[in-house]
């Protein structure tokens, strides 16, 4: 499941990740962000991973095609999770020009919160 975090800013967008995940969560998320793209340009992405049992195969391929297709979009992405193998990930993503990746443990939080509006 993906739930909304309301920044109340146009341009940061925010969600929290818990369970497994499949494509029924990816498609409103890519449209959102798509349509936000649209209307504001580059995005600040903040992420709270929770628990993550999984992606479905589909999922994984759907969310793989939404990367590559906005690689120039986002400027900014926060990273709260205590999965150490999101840190690697984050630190991968890090290496695309233009986007600034920072990981934030659940203990800095709002640490991360403060760093994605700044």
């Amino acid at each position: 499941m993906i739930a909304p975090i309301d920044f109340g800013i146009p341009r940061v967008v925010g969600f929290r990740v818990n369970g497994p995940i499949t494509t029924a969560d990816i498609q409103p998320w890519a449209s959102l962000l798509e349509n936000k793209i649209q209307q504001e340009g580059k995005l600040r992405v903040y992420v709270e991973y929770e628990t993550i049992s999984g992606i479905t195969w589909n999922a994984l391929v759907q969310d793989l095609k939404f990367d590559l297709k906005h690689l120039g979009d986002f400027e900014k992405a926060a990273i709260v999770s205590d999965k150490t193998w999101l840190n690697l990930a984050a630190k991968v993503a890090g290496f695309l020009p233009n986007l600034e990746v920072k990981t934030f443990s659940f203990t800095e939080k709002e640490q991360a919160k403060q760093w994605i509006i700044s």
